[in-house]
């Protein structure tokens, strides 16, 4: 996944980001108040208990929930040869009571508590380092030999005699200056040092090092050479961003600008309607087919359905068909973030070579994926069945309330309602409203945003009024400026 343009809303409890390609949205974050993520933090935790059954461990981090470790997630690397053939057991690493170094990998979720790693990362602009190991590795995506040989020099020049730590050079170190890259080594090394000393200071559970909030960490992850602008609609973010580019990442700078004008940001770029696309089961395709995907608790189902073109045999409109599908499908999981189990159902091909065509584009177009889906192939029954890792709820899961399927749920209408009011305050100056709106959106506002809807109230020296609207779909509502 790359980004051209990124896009950052600020609304009240809700900050949205846009990352576009092409001019197509290649994928949206969002992240609310109260649903704060935990990814990426380090904690010093305590071993709670051990669990031979299972062969993983719980492990209190000071979140709610003890966060569960897997001896694959505890087992060091180039082990011994007993731990390399998987021999070992959970209690050969811990015992109950030990204190051990843990980095989140997965949030907690319903009942679930954090899933957590031994192998901590310290993760840069160009660079990841890990304390502990050995070696120099590059990203795949760097394709270039002649600079995946500058890079690999670079790095081994620039790491210090003793220090003992694996770097991973990321696709965004592509056309790094050298002195860029030297600098970040060094910051890398003095992270680590300053988490091995807080290590020492702290009792367990504490939280070591916390990750960046989600504007930033989107910064540094899309800050590479394709990168062309950065528009943010909230003056603070701004500044902040700027400053944030400013110590390591200059040559961004002058890319973030302060969007300042009356149309709303999502509304000009036409994100809004995007977002509303990737909410909807079907997909429509070029050719006239589509792709419908049905999201479950145990899998994520995806349908492929052919269209009218009739050009050329109907093997090969299938194949052609399907080799779009497979482009769009590859587009569609990065946007919704879709993981767990996926199964799809392509358009039948009586080929077997056809088979092996779509399977081979479906792999290419999931190539620039960061979470790298494993694509196991072709069932019996002609499924296609592939495995993602899960980081982070899907936008759906986001966006809607579980048995509603692709509705939009009270919360992210209240959230749009919200934005709404900033709208309305750009037209009316400072007046007060009335909301008018069904009573389960009237509810939400009133419940889960109270806080954010005072918020509102002082920061823009407004008073807003709730008005329940029996006969009023969820989605339908409106402000009207009051006394």
């Amino acid at each position: 996944m790359a980004a051209e343009q990124i896009l950052m809303n600020v609304s009240p409890g809700e900050t949205r980001i846009a990352l576009m390609e092409k001019g197509r949205l290649s994928g949206l974050v969002v992240f609310r108040q109260g649903d704060e993520s935990v990814v990426g933090n380090i904690y010093l935790g305590r071993v709670s208990a051990v669990l031979d059954g299972l062969q993983a461990a719980f492990v209190e981090c000071g979140l709610e929930r003890a966060g569960f470790l897997s001896l694959a997630d505890l087992r060091p690397l180039g082990g011994q040869s007993k731990e390399r053939n998987h021999r070992d057991k959970i209690a050969d690493h811990v015992s109950e009571g030990d204190q051990i170094l843990v980095q989140v990998l997965r949030d907690p979720e319903e009942n679930k508590g954090a899933k957590l790693t031994a192998r901590v990362t310290l993760t840069g602009r160009d660079l990841v380092f890990a304390p502990g190991q050995s070696g120099v590795t590059l990203s795949r995506r760097i394709s270039d030999e002649s600079e995946r040989k500058r890079l690999s020099h670079l790095i081994e020049k620039a790491v210090p005699e003793g220090v003992k730590g694996a770097f991973v050079v990321r696709v965004a170190a592509q056309e790094a200056e050298a002195e860029d890259l030297e600098n970040e080594v060094k910051v890398m090394i003095k992270r680590s040092i300053d988490l091995e000393e807080a290590q020492k200071k702290a009792a367990a559970p504490a939280c070591l090092l916390r990750e960046l909030e989600a504007p930033f960490s989107i910064l540094r992850e899309f800050g590479g050479i394709n990168l062309e602008s950065v528009q943010v609609d909230d003056k603070n973010l701004y500044k902040k961003l700027c400053d944030f580019a400013a110590d390591g990442m200059e040559d961004l700078v002058d890319l973030i600008s302060f969007y300042d004008e009356k149309e709303a940001l999502f509304d000009s770029q036409g994100i809004e309607e995007l977002i509303d696309a990737v909410l909807s089961p079907v997909v429509p395709l070029k050719s006239g087919g589509n792709i419908i995907i049905s999201e479950t608790p145990a899998l994520t189902a995806i349908d492929v359905n052919t269209g009218s073109n009739t050009n050329g045999g109907r093997e090969q409109n299938t194949l052609l068909t399907n080799q779009e599908a497979a482009e769009e499908i590859a587009n569609q999981i990065q946007i919704r973030n879709l993981s767990g189990l996926l199964v799809i159902d392509f358009v039948t091909m009586r080929k077997r070579e056809n088979q092996g065509k779509v399977f081979q584009s479906l792999k290419a177009f999931l190539a620039d994926d960061p979470i790298r889906p494993h694509v196991v192939g072709f069932t019996k029954l002609g499924l296609l069945e592939m495995t993602r890792r899960r980081k982070g709820p899907s936008l759906s899961e986001i966006f809607s309330e579980q048995g509603l399927g692709f509705m939009k749920s009270a919360k992210t209408i209240g959230f749009g309602v919200l934005r709404g009011v900033l709208k309305e305050v750009t037209l009316a100056s400072k007046s007060n409203f009335t909301i008018f709106a069904a009573p389960d959106l009237i509810d939400i506002l009133e419940g889960d945003l109270a806080e954010i809807v005072k918020e509102i109230e002082i920061n823009l020296g407004i008073k807003l009024k709730l008005k329940k609207e029996p006969n009023n779909r969820l989605d339908s509502f409106y402000i009207k400026p009051s006394k």
